[in-house]
């Protein structure tokens, strides 16, 4: 080496912090062709546990670091154990953009394929019971916008191996060119 590296202070970059969604992709219900349910006593299962109509349209969130929470709850009640999950995430963008697309989908159910910073990779929803939106907006705040995704179900989020679109769904043929890049 020809001279000596002098470190002034500290990386740009944050630490890494686990429990946030690092990629978030929403499919109306109405798409989907099935979802295997959890099996016995386990909430694993293959990447073949979903399946898709033709033409189906997934919305990907591109979601900034450290933004997007996932959190569960399990409740016993006297018609069994119900657990709710809720899912919330902000986005920047032009006020027309993300309202447009709510207003759209705000009386659909979504089935949810998400990953935290962990790489644990979670398939939300069934084709009959799939999670709806709420919305909010600061128009003071740059067109701020937090969308939250909230479902009751019978059994937790399942883990599934992947997220990745071309394992799952390998001979989709649907139209992936709507997106929501607003970070």
């Amino acid at each position: 080496m020809l001279g000596a590296i002098l470190k002034v202070g500290e990386p740009c970059q944050s630490q890494f912090n686990a429990g946030f969604l690092t990629h978030l992709y929403l499919i109306r219900t109405e798409h989907i062709v099935y979802t295997l349910a959890a099996d016995g006593m386990s909430i694993d299962q293959s990447s073949s546990s979903i399946g898709i109509q033709a033409g189906a349209q997934i919305s990907e969130f591109r979601i900034k670091p450290k933004t997007a929470t996932f959190n569960e709850t399990l409740t016993e009640n006297p018609d069994g154990t119900a657990y709710a999950m809720s899912l919330s995430f902000p986005l920047k963008g032009t006020a027309a953009d993300v309202t447009n697309w709510v207003h759209r989908n705000s009386k659909q159910r979504f089935v949810i394929l998400t990953r935290d910073t962990l790489g644990n990779c979670y398939l939300i929803g069934s084709s009959d019971n799939g999670a709806r939106i709420s919305w909010t907006r600061q128009v003071g705040s740059q067109s701020s916008h937090l969308i939250a995704l909230s479902l009751i179900g019978w059994h937790p989020a399942l883990f599934i191996p992947t997220i990745d679109l071309d394992e799952i769904f390998p001979d989709r043929e649907f139209d992936y060119s709507f997106d929501l890049s607003f970070s």
